[in-house]
């Protein structure tokens, strides 16, 4: 039977805690990594019942622990083919498809076990996709993405099929880029594990000298020593996972093959306690500073709502000084009516978190326009709060075209609560207060010459955050492990459509054309930000990391808009984290018995 895993008060809080731990012997995070198909998906469930059970003998009488959703075909003793299929449906798991990835987004699994010791295996998408090398390179980024979620790493995992005598393609994703982007300490928390290797008598085979010689060529071209001897090497046969899903399916089996299995279930388990114990003694591995490219492109696509929201209210608070200026000129008396007019209305917006992410439908039957007070200005309402609490795991909180929305349960094809389409609707994790500022003066002239500065110190503002913007844009361009949309065009299109929507016959184009030229002097940038990496430009030297965090400073330095920019920022990073956390699995078991596992791992 599965586990369930219930998201109580105290189970959010116990996450949280989890989160913010620091290295320890008391959590182990170790990130799984390996082709499609050579069975990281079937590590975890294995390694959930070698926590479970003794022996392959008690876990046929027990209860399976399925942590992932898997599928496969077993033939049974009359030569036909049987589909066995585990778990519940998921949308992170593709069973159907066998040549891509299984798994379409990095999971992770928390194993709550004796004397508060937990380990959190990290299940990834394979690589080899036959999707193509551009599938892989998105699977690698959303590798990166995810564990700069973690503070540290105490092992790497590299899964590999004992046969195999090609390594090119695992060593040019999972050794090169991984190291790339981690500090080359990192090297000293990887370990290599053969799965399938009942077959070559639980010892690596052929794949050996194909992996001596590739860690001696990138040891020569690098320097870095990646040791491959028995301390970093582990060899597996899952397959009595296996075995043991096709009995409480059914299927017979001879006592031969049980005792095949029964040996293999010994072998792995013993196997997998030799690695975790290995891996607890390796120094962990602290990826938050290390990580720093991967962490600055999180800062500049972090920043891209941010950005654009605080672009569109520029854009609203110069069109309301034009108005008051436009007003003020009607006036030529001084009157009480005329005294009442003499001050300038400013937005500001204060984010607001929402207590779980939720989608929203942008669709204009589904919105609200409300009317800001004092102003003639509008802004919607997401009144539509189609999934309220959205959990789910392989979305990004900071990109519009949330193609991800579709495996929302909600979301198949039409909305099941509002009737529109899925690509109507958004995920979002904060919502904007908008509050009316009001800075009043005494005379017309004083008025005037107050609208007339406020004017030029918001453009410049405006200047400077388009001028940020653009080193963020060939930031991640230089930088780019896959050629990938742009998510600031995207919200501005997204602000252009809600001001369309907002428009009414009588109303002028200002902010519309404001944010319309805005992104057509971005697009133009951008190409030549192309042309001159394509061309290798040196009047264009590369944007660093360190570059980042100066540039995102003085965003916040902002007399205007700078703290509101933090604000937003800091709420869209903490909400990040906390869909993070409420995605994470957790496993608990009440040990009335401290399994071989356990007994081998913490007591030698």
């Amino acid at each position: 039977m599965a586990s369930t895993y219930a998201y109580t008060a105290d189970a959010v809080k116990a996450k949280f805690l989890v989160a913010s731990s620091t290295p320890s012997q008391d959590e182990t995070n170790i990130l799984l990594l390996g082709e499609t198909g050579v069975g990281k998906t079937t590590f975890v469930n294995a390694f959930a019942n070698y926590l479970k059970f003794k022996t392959l003998s008690d876990a046929k009488s027990g209860d399976i622990e399925i942590f992932v959703s898997s599928k496969f075909t077993i033939t049974d003793e009359n030569y036909n083919n049987k589909v066995i299929k585990i778990g519940k449906a998921d949308s992170n798991e593709q069973l159907e498809n066998v040549s891509a990835s299984s798994t379409q987004e990095c999971r992770s699994y928390i194993f709550h076990l004796a004397k508060n010791k937990r380990i959190r295996l990290i299940d990834t998408p394979g690589i080899g996709d036959t999707r193509g090398i551009d599938q892989d390179k998105k699977n690698f980024e959303n590798i990166l993405n995810f564990i700069s979620n973690f503070k540290f790493l105490n092992g790497i995992c590299i899964l590999l099929k004992p046969n195999n005598s090609r390594l090119n393609v695992v060593f040019r994703f999972y050794i090169q880029e991984l190291l790339s982007n981690l500090h080359k300490n990192a090297k000293d928390n990887i370990a290599f594990c053969f799965t399938n290797s009942r077959g070559t008598f639980y010892r690596p085979g052929d794949t050996l000298p194909s992996l001596k010689k590739q860690l001696e060529e990138f040891k020569k071209r690098s320097t870095i020593e990646i040791k491959a001897n028995k301390e970093t090497m582990y060899c597996f046969d899952n397959e009595s996972f296996r075995f043991l899903a096709a009995i409480k399916a059914g299927v017979s089996f001879t006592d031969t093959d049980e005792q095949s299995f029964s040996e293999s279930w010994h072998k792995s388990a013993d196997e997998s306690s030799r690695l975790i114990k290995y891996i607890m003694t390796r120094p962990p591995h602290k990826i938050k500073h290390t990580l720093s490219l991967n962490n600055s492109r999180n800062i500049v696509t972090m920043l891209s709502k941010p950005l654009a929201e605080i672009e569109q209210l520029i854009q609203i608070n110069i069109k309301l000084v034009k108005e008051k200026q436009k007003e003020l000129e009607n006036f030529n008396q001084i009157t009480e009516e005329f005294k009442d007019k003499l001050n300038i209305l400013q937005l500001k917006l204060e984010p607001i978190a929402l207590e779980y992410p939720r989608t929203v439908c942008t669709n204009s039957n589904c919105i609200k326009f409300l009317q800001i007070k004092q102003t003639n200005i509008k802004t919607i309402d997401y009144a539509t709060h189609c999934c309220p609490s959205c959990n789910l795991t392989n979305i990004r909180c900071d990109k519009i075209d949330g193609t991800a929305l579709r495996c929302c349960p909600v979301l198949a094809g039409k909305c099941k609560v509002c009737g529109c389409c899925w690509d109507k609707h958004i995920y979002i994790t904060y919502e904007n207060k908008i509050n009316v500022k009001v800075k009043k003066k005494s005379t017309k002239k004083a008025i005037i010459e107050k609208c007339q500065k406020r004017i030029i110190k918001l453009q410049k503002e405006q200047r400077k955050i388009n001028e940020i913007n653009f080193k963020f844009a060939q930031f991640l361009r230089q930088n780019a492990i896959y050629s990938s949309c742009d998510a600031y065009v995207d919200y501005l299109n997204h602000l252009i459509n809600e001001e369309k929507s907002k428009k009414s016959t009588d109303d002028d184009d200002e902010i519309i054309n404001g944010l319309e030229i805005t992104k057509r002097n971005y697009l133009k940038e951008i190409e030549v930000i192309k042309r001159a990496i394509e061309n290798n430009d040196s009047s264009m030297p590369p944007i660093l990391p360190k570059d980042i965090t100066e540039f995102e400073q003085q965003l916040y330095n902002l007399k205007i808009n700078g703290s509101t920019l933090k604000r937003m920022k800091d709420e869209a990073e903490r909400n990040r984290t906390n869909a993070f956390r409420y995605n994470e699995n957790h496993y608990t078991h009440t040990w009335k018995s401290l399994s071989n596992f356990i007994t081998k791992v913490f007591h030698g």
